[in-house]
């Protein structure tokens, strides 16, 4: 047992003491937003430093504080002498508004502040508490998650579809509200069932976008039917569709 410890230890000595087990080469793949100076800086790699003796977990975890990287794998390659890094970028689905505006990856996380060549050109999420999302708030997380859906489903039609729409507000008692970019309608969606309820809007929304001015809502939170409400000064009533 005493050798095998022995040979180990001069094994290591001799890994930190010969150039040729040193990091030769560091290549990095899959990295669109993130750039490879950025990435190296959060890596802290030298390359003096010993190929056998980097702690891969470690160069993951911090690769990974790259508000970018969903997550990085890192291995070695032997042959070439070589840190292999691949990374796993986000992909943003929408832009949520607090203070400023972030984004929200596929996944319904927010992970950095949008700078202007980063912002969408899609609906952007209002009203939640830029605390309770941080926090991961079990109702904020649903309801982002709820608006990627809607979100996604409004990208595959052709009618009512995400470049009618200027902004989704999110609210922890009324569920979603979508507001048209034409009119400013807002058109309660509730938090299920978005499918039947874009049907049944589709149906009397050429109806609704010359009058867009009178209406103060259109609830589709009903089995069958939509609710369109007029403004108090044009009408003073509701009637259903």
């Amino acid at each position: 047992m005493g050798s095998l410890v022995l040979l180990g230890y001069l094994i290591y000595q001799y890994s930190q003491r010969v150039p040729l087990l040193n990091v030769g080469e560091i290549r990095i793949m899959g990295c669109l937003n993130a750039t490879e100076s950025e990435l190296l800086s959060l890596a802290k790699i030298d390359f003096k430093d010993s190929l056998m003796n980097l702690n891969l977990e470690d160069l993951s975890r911090r690769l990974s504080q790259h508000p970018w990287v969903e997550n990085a794998r890192v291995q070695r390659d032997w042959s070439r002498k070589a840190l292999i890094i691949e990374v796993q970028e986000r992909t943003p689905r929408a832009l949520i508004l607090f203070d400023d505006l972030y984004l929200v990856d596929q996944h319904g996380e927010v992970f950095k502040k949008a700078d202007p060549r980063e912002r969408m050109d899609a609906p952007v999420l209002t009203g939640l508490n830029h605390k309770d999302v941080t926090k991961k708030d079990p109702q904020s997380t649903r309801l982002i998650l709820k608006a990627l859906d809607l979100l996604g489903q409004m990208r595959e039609r052709r009618m009512f579809n995400v470049k009618q729409v200027s902004e989704i507000h999110l609210s922890k008692q009324h569920g979603i509200t979508v507001f048209t970019i034409e009119g400013a309608i807002p058109i309660r969606l509730g938090t299920e069932s978005f499918s039947e309820k874009l049907d049944r809007l589709e149906k009397i929304l050429p109806d609704l976008v010359p009058k867009a001015k009178s209406i103060e809502y259109v609830d589709l939170n009903y089995p069958t039917k939509a609710v369109v409400k007029m403004k108090v000064e044009e009408s003073g009533s509701s009637r259903k569709s």
